[in-house]
């Protein structure tokens, strides 16, 4: 078994925040891997509950455990505070909340030399009726075209989670990336896409290695901050430019939905800047003719309106 001092293959960064209903299992699953050549580092991010107790136990019971605390931040700083600490070669991050397959670490190493960042496909496990489904690409494919990438993987929903990819510690610490601790949705997105700017090829394999279960509340737990989610957008357009021709209509959609909720509870002057960028994003990544029309055609103030409608 590797010692403490020994230099880690992986660093697996798990934030713990008031999790001790969920991450005994999350923890187990992790260190049942088959890869074994892991640390395992679990930043209890201010817990009030159980969680530092079964943080420091496992930490006692096996060598590869690390436990690092701080007040109470946000996940967004004690992935931070894991990055900064991490010594493995590579990154992989889990949730406190969900689960991983045996082979999550071994069949995304298996690929690690072929690209700079391994995604791997996952289980939605949706917690409102217990339905389970594969979210993959079905097959291997390795993408060098960011236009493409963004396309397929996006669409797919494979793209906006950290925790189903191996990300390179070089990578990461030769350009600064960080998560945003401004955020309180779609940080792992835009880390996503920062480390995206920064390589040039990506490998997607085809294993459902990861549990991600989806809280049954999911729609009203995040507020879906409309200013977080355009910075994200800020940062695929940094990708791919402002030429349009680029079928995301997802990310309208979901720009759609923050809007809704922003015009909702502002004036339209707040809105109206927020409604420009709509109708720029409309325009860049629609999908035919007819998609996201309304966002491209209707007045300003007639959309204000209908999105106000549609959030009472």
């Amino acid at each position: 078994m590797m010692m403490r001092n020994d230099k880690p293959s992986v660093s697996v960064i798990v934030p713990v925040y008031n999790a001790s209903s969920t991450l005994e299992r999350c923890v187990e699953s992790i260190l049942a891997q088959t890869f074994r050549d892991f640390e395992l580092i679990l930043v209890d991010d201010g817990s009030n509950d159980a969680s530092p107790g079964i943080c420091r136990d496992y930490s006692l019971r096996d060598s590869r455990v690390r436990v690092l605390t701080q007040p109470n931040r946000g996940v967004s700083a004690a992935r931070n505070l894991g990055l900064e600490n991490a010594r493995g070669d590579y990154v992989a991050f889990c949730d406190s909340d969900d689960t991983v397959r045996d082979f999550w670490l071994s069949s995304m190493t298996a690929e690690s030399a072929k690209a700079g960042m391994v995604v791997c496909g996952y289980n939605l496990i949706r917690q409102s009726d217990g339905s389970r489904e594969e979210v993959t690409l079905g097959h291997t494919e390795i993408f060098t075209d960011d236009d493409v990438l963004l396309e397929t993987l996006i669409s797919r929903r494979l793209l906006q989670f950290v925790w189903n990819k191996l990300f390179s510690m070089s990578v990461i610490r030769d350009a600064g990336l960080r998560f945003d601790e401004s955020f309180k949705v779609f940080e792992d997105e835009h880390f996503v896409l920062g480390y995206v700017m920064c390589i040039r090829k990506v490998i997607c394999i085809p294993s459902c290695a990861y549990d991600y279960r989806l809280p049954a509340d999911f729609m009203k737990k995040y507020d879906f901050g409309i200013e977080s989610f355009q910075a994200v957008v800020e940062r695929i357009y940094a990708i791919t430019g402002d030429r349009g021709g680029i079928r995301l209509p997802s990310v309208v959609y979901w720009y759609k939905v923050a809007l809704g909720r922003y015009a909702a509870s502002h004036s339209y002057a707040e809105a109206l800047p927020y409604l420009k960028f709509a109708r720029r994003l409309a325009m860049s990544f629609r999908d035919g003719p007819v998609s996201h029309l309304s966002v491209r055609i209707l007045p300003y103030r007639v959309l204000y309106r209908l999105l106000r409608l549609r959030n009472r």
